[in-house]
């Protein structure tokens, strides 16, 4: 049977270090449990791909391993989106992508040892934009024109941050929700003589600006000419924390699209937290240990 690593050195150096580091030997192990259950579903470039873009493979695999898990008949199609779920007569397609750290003046950098800053909020947010939109913008545009998916199909498009330096700093609303929803900075009002927390308020943002000038809308999800997109979800799972979540897939953040044409059940990714837009208030439920 064919594992997962291969003993010939690839283009993706995470690749190498996972296979070959005695000190990544579970998560190493963990990835050949995962290829075993995943195996039927990938495409045959996968391995080979797997070796080029390491990150991005692995989230397609722990992506789908979470959904079988939670019982969902899951298929594949090389020319269509990741995956695709039958339920009670609806066809729920999941587009899954790892984005990096980007290039230029809007890039992400890796934080520096013993130094600090301020989280680079609206560059991490511009990656997930940027992620979005070339999904929905041109994949997704494709599948319609080749009727690949079909128009009462739902569609989803999974985001996996791990590649981006500092993603996993978090406020109480996931970032994820704020790069589709005008949600800015966090602000807190603290009493400080009594160090007591008051209130917690999020400022407006519907955009955030580039280096260059331009901006980018961080208010998509009440924009009809994203409504082909069900719902966004989100992961900041690595490879180096694969097997943290007690169950697979409890780390996942999943926002329902309050414009959607086709409207995802609420409930049916029973998975960490799941987020909607109700009157207008954003709501939310946590499904892990449920």
């Amino acid at each position: 049977m064919t594992s997962f690593f291969c003993d010939e050195a690839a283009e993706d150096d995470e690749y190498n270090v996972i296979r070959d580091k005695p000190r990544f030997s579970q998560d190493k192990a963990f990835i050949e449990e995962m290829w075993l259950q995943y195996k039927p579903y990938a495409d045959r470039h996968f391995l080979l791909e797997s070796r080029k873009n390491f990150k991005q493979r692995i989230w397609e695999m722990y992506l789908t391993c979470s959904l079988i898990a939670k019982g969902f008949s899951i298929t594949s199609d090389d020319k269509g989106p990741d995956i695709r779920i039958l339920k009670e007569g609806v066809v729920i397609w999941i587009e899954a992508v790892a984005p990096k750290a980007g290039e230029g003046n809007d890039a992400v950098t890796e934080l520096q040892d013993r130094t600090t800053r301020r989280v680079p909020d609206d560059q991490i947010k511009l990656r997930y934009r940027s992620a979005i939109g070339e999904k929905y913008n041109k994949k997704y545009q494709k599948y319609i024109l080749n009727q690949i998916v079909k128009p009462n199909d739902c569609y989803i498009i999974a985001i996996n941050g791990s590649a981006i330096p500092s993603a996993k700093r978090e406020t109480e609303i996931p970032r994820i929700i704020r790069s589709v929803l005008p949600f800015g900075n966090e602000t807190l009002i603290i009493d400080v003589e009594k160090h007591e927390l008051l209130d917690r308020s999020y400022e407006y943002q519907d955009q955030v600006s580039k280096v260059s000038g331009s901006s980018v809308s961080t208010d998509i999800f009440l924009n009809n000419q994203y409504d082909g997109i069900s719902a966004v979800l989100y992961s900041c799972v690595g490879v180096d924390s694969l097997n943290s979540p007690q169950e697979l897939g409890d780390d996942f953040v999943l926002l329902h699209n309050p414009l959607a044409k086709n409207k995802l059940e609420r409930g049916l990714i029973k998975l960490g937290r799941e987020y909607w837009v109700e009157n207008p208030i954003l709501e939310c439920t946590n499904w892990v240990n449920q």
